[in-house]
C-alpha cells in the first residue's frame, strides 16, 4: 500500500488541522519545503500538498512555495484546495507539473468544471475530495455542513469519468483516533473506483488494518501527524540518523 506523507500549509507554515477546525490548528514547521525534503530522504514516493488558505478563499498565495517545492524535492506532487477555476487548474498542471490535482468544493458546486477537467487533461491527473461527516459531504475547507450523502456523491464523480477519490472523515483528522475503516470500505465497495484513505492513521496497526482493504480497491493511505510525531520505528531511526549526519542533502532537480 503507498504512504503519501501530507503537508498542510497555512500562511506559509506546516501545520495539521484536527477535525477541520481552525482554532486546533497545530503548527509543526516554519519551513513545509524541509518538510518536504524530509520525507522525501525517508523514501515517500509521492507527497501531497493540502493548501489550506486555498481551501478557504480560492486564492493562491501559497503559489510561490509550492511551486519551490516541486522544483526542488524530486518526486511526484499531489496538490488540492481551493482549486475552483479551470485557470488555476490549468497553470497547476501546465506551469507547476503538479502529479495529480485534487478537487473538493468545486466537484460539488460546479460539475462542469469536473467533465472539462477530465476532458482536457485525462483521468489520471484529476482526483476528487470526498471529505465526509457522518456519511455527508463537507466543503469550503470542512467547514460548511452540506446534506450530500458521500456515497451517493462518489457514485456521481464515477458517472462523470472520474477513477480516483480520497476518501476521509473529516471528524478523525488530527486526532490519531484511527481511521474510519467500515466507512472507507463501504464507499469503495459501492462505487468500484480507486480510493485513496485519509484521516486518523495513528500506528503501525491501523496501517495494517487498512492494508486488509486493499482488495476492495484502497490502494493508498495518506498520513500526516503520525508522520510528524515519529509514531513509526523506522522513522525514529531515521530521524536519529539525521540529528548526527548533517550532510544529507537532496541534490535540486534541473
Amino acid at each position: 500500500m503507498l504512504v503519501i506523507p501530507v503537508i498542510d500549509i497555512r500562511n506559509g507554515r506546516s501545520v495539521r488541522m484536527v477535525e477541520g477546525l481552525e482554532d486546533k490548528t497545530v503548527y509543526y514547521s516554519e519551513s513545509p519545503l524541509n518538510m518536504a525534503r524530509l520525507f522525501r530522504k525517508e523514501n515517500a514516493k509521492v507527497i501531497h500538498i493540502s493548501d489550506l488558505d486555498g481551501a478557504v478563499s480560492g486564492k493562491r498565495k501559497n503559489y510561490e512555495l509550492i511551486k519551490e517545492i516541486t522544483e526542488t524535492v524530486g518526486v511526484p506532487i499531489q496538490l488540492g484546495g481551493g482549486i475552483r477555476t479551470y485557470e488555476i487548474a490549468q497553470q497547476l498542471i501546465n506551469e507547476l507539473g503538479i502529479y495529480r490535482i485534487v478537487i473538493g468544493t468545486s466537484a460539488v458546486d460546479n460539475i462542469d468544471l469536473i467533465r472539462r477537467l477530465l476532458d482536457d487533461f485525462g483521468k489520471s491527473k484529476i482526483v476528487i475530495s470526498v471529505d465526509a461527516r457522518n456519511g455527508y459531504l463537507v466543503k469550503d475547507g470542512w467547514g460548511n455542513q452540506t446534506d450530500i450523502n458521500a456515497v451517493e456523491f462518489a457514485l456521481g464523480m464515477k458517472m462523470l469519468g472520474v477513477q480516483r477519490i480520497i476518501y476521509q472523515d473529516v471528524a478523525r483528522v488530527g486526532l490519531l483516533a484511527g481511521p474510519d475503516l467500515a466507512g472507507t470500505k463501504q464507499i469503495a465497495v459501492e462505487t468500484g473506483l480507486k480510493v485513496t484513505a485519509a484521516g486518523g492513521i495513528s500506528n503501525y496497526h491501523d496501517l495494517k488494518k487498512m492494508q486488509e482493504l486493499e482488495p476492495f480497491g484502497v490502494d493508498s493511505v495518506m498520513m500526516s501527524r503520525a508522520l510528524y510525531e515519529n509514531k513509526f520505528p523506522c522513522q525514529a531511526i531515521w530521524r536519529e540518523q539525521e540529528k548526527i549526519d548533517t550532510s544529507l542533502e537532496l541534490p535540486k532537480v534541473k
